[in-house]
């Protein structure tokens, strides 16, 4: 195979080329490449010629949120607790924010989904962004549905720019605490002891007091402070079931989903699907229903690009994915349930209502492998996918 797009790794909040466009990919190749924590590429061929996924950010915003976050994470990581984020840092992120919200809003009609394809070495640094822009998309169509209530109970619909704006700089620092937890606890595989689930219990509570007083919103701390907090009050550090805000909640949702379907140090990824049905489970329980329903409509459960098989045995390519319909995206099948290459087309799922998306693949050649993925670990091996973890019983 022939690379489609680039691979990059992360450092120093930078993202580093390890592969250009048009690099073939060989066996020794593919091997670094997953030693690296890259877990899927975008190839050349004929079958997705003219299936171009869309990025939600630009590469150029991306690397700029980037560095701005590596900027502050490294000042926390250097000074310790004693770390106060001053204002005119707050100011920067600020700015990132704003230019995240403008972009996503240029690109509103092809924005419905988000898969990292980026190694993982960075990963609180790029967890913290896709969690911001998940956030930011969640939040930008709620409020355009329902409003915003008041400190009076009053919904309103106003202000809109400067909600988000808030909310997005919560989210890009939801995590901050997790710098002071030691790696030998924030990457250690399997269960954490209770003595270290308290310490990653506080991170909450401990990323606030990392910000300068006076340079944070209250629409930026609640993001901060309840990002683990659940519906249900088995979250953390509070176990409030009642009075949770808004940005708190979304803060979660978007945690969850971005924490199942990435790649960390101790577990491997879930498919991003299985992220997203994820978190429809959780309506009412962790989530509130109506705000659960937004993230259905706003995020694609099957991005484009990712290779699946419908419940009719055929195979292929996710080729468009459409805002009105988000779970229902044009297929370009490429393969008969036997597993038999066919002439490439494309199949309309929105018109085809009869064919659903059965599950993802690894690939589209041969019988889909049913075995367990490399790296999989069963739900009582890992402390950060279970489902105790999001309604907030761990990490």
């Amino acid at each position: 195979m022939r690379l489609g797009r680039p691979v990059y790794s992360c450092s120093a909040g930078v993202r580093l080329p390890l592969l250009q466009p048009d690099a073939l990919v060989t066996e020794r190749v593919r091997a670094g490449l997953e030693r690296a924590g890259v877990f899927a590429v975008y190839v050349n061929d004929a079958i997705s010629e003219g299936i171009a996924p869309v990025e939600p950010i630009s590469a150029e915003l991306r690397d700029r949120a980037m560095r701005a976050l590596d900027d502050t994470f490294t000042a926390v990581a250097t000074q310790g607790a004693v770390t106060r984020i001053p204002g005119e840092q707050i100011e920067r992120l600020g700015n990132v924010v704003k230019a995240i919200l403008r972009e996503l809003r240029s690109r509103r009609e092809a924005v419905s989904s988000l898969m990292d394809l980026n190694a993982f070495d960075s990963h609180t640094l790029g967890h913290s962004l896709n969690v911001c822009i998940l956030g930011l998309m969640i939040g930008d169509q709620s409020i355009r549905r329902h409003g915003w209530r008041d400190g009076r109970g009053e919904v309103r619909h106003g202000d809109v720019d400067d909600r988000l704006e808030k909310l997005g700089l919560g989210l890009l620092l939801h995590d901050i605490g997790k710098i002071l937890i030691p790696s030998e606890i924030l990457q250690k595989p399997g269960r954490l002891s209770d003595d270290e689930m308290e310490i990653v219990r506080e991170h909450p509570k401990a990323g606030l007091d990392l910000i300068e007083n006076g340079a944070f919103s209250s629409l930026s701390k609640v993001a901060v402070i309840g990002h683990h907090e659940r519906l249900d009050g088995r979250g953390y550090p509070y176990g409030r079931a009642d009075d949770l805000h808004p940005h708190a909640q979304i803060a979660g949702m978007a945690d969850v989903y971005d924490a199942v379907s990435s790649m960390r140090v101790y577990q491997a990824r879930r498919p991003t699907h299985e992220a997203w049905e994820l978190v429809m489970s959780l309506a009412g329980t962790a989530f509130p229903i109506e705000l659960v329903h937004v993230f259905k409509d706003t995020i694609a459960p099957y991005p484009e690009g990712v290779a699946v098989q419908l419940s009719d045995g055929r195979r292929g390519i996710v080729a468009r994915v459409s805002r009105d319909h988000v779970t229902r995206p044009v297929v370009r099948v490429t393969h008969d349930p036997s597993g038999a290459p066919l002439t490439p087309h494309d199949l309309d799922l929105y018109e085809a209502q009869d064919v659903v998306i059965a599950d993802t693949l690894q690939d589209l050649v041969g019988p889909s492998d049913p075995s367990p993925r490399a790296g999989d670990r069963s739900p009582d091996e890992t402390h950060e996918q279970t489902l105790s973890t999001v309604l907030g019983a761990t990490a």
